[in-house]
């Protein structure tokens, strides 16, 4: 201090970073550097099929939200975490037959269902949406949402054919469902029996 001096101190604003990571099956937007005490918006977005789940890491407001807030007083470090969707596949059987193939599975698989008909039925064909083939009973379904589908069966027909020999007459022929009882009659003609 050989004479008098003015100094000024000169101060900024600490500036933290903000960094964002996407676990499988999504994006996130948001990082950056951001003024010291900053709220910093940040979103999740889940790919076609996923999910999200929760953001891992400190300083969001809501950890359970896909978008929320960070305090930005230090540097952070989040990753936002998601998983596959999990679809159900709801099979039903209509009269005459069973079913197997119904459950709970990741997005995107591809589910084999089987329609077995019960004895004296034939299957026809399956109601809903996403069957690869409506007309086949064994067949398979995409899980790219929750589907709901049932087996539709028929009871078979059977054909009754009767034959009269020389000398008479027969009744009853024709087509029945499976199972029934047929009435038949042979009428012989004058002089046979």
């Amino acid at each position: 201090m050989d004479r008098d001096r003015n100094l000024t101190a000169t101060f900024t604003l600490l500036q933290p970073i903000l960094t964002l990571n996407a676990g499988t099956g999504g994006s996130v937007t948001g990082d950056g550097t951001y003024d010291y005490g900053t709220n910093a918006n940040v979103s999740a977005q889940p790919a076609t099929g996923y999910q999200f789940l929760h953001w891992t890491g400190d300083g969001a407001a809501d950890a359970n939200a896909s978008s929320t807030t960070v305090t930005m007083d230090q540097d952070r470090n989040l990753t936002a975490t998601f998983s596959l969707q999990q679809k159900v596949l709801s099979l039903h059987a209509g009269t005459g037959g069973s079913v197997t193939g119904d459950g709970t599975y990741e997005y995107g698989t591809n589910v084999n269902v089987t329609a077995q008909p019960a004895t004296g039925y034939q299957f026809l064909y399956w109601t809903g949406d996403g069957v690869t083939d409506a007309n086949s009973s064994n067949t398979t379904v995409t899980m790219d949402q929750d589907r709901n589908l049932t087996a539709n069966f028929t009871l078979q027909q059977k054909v009754l054919s009767l034959h009269a020999g020389t000398g008479g007459s027969v009744t009853g022929d024709g087509t029945y469902d499976y199972g029934t009882i047929a009435n038949v009659t042979a009428q012989p003609t004058t002089g046979y029996q």
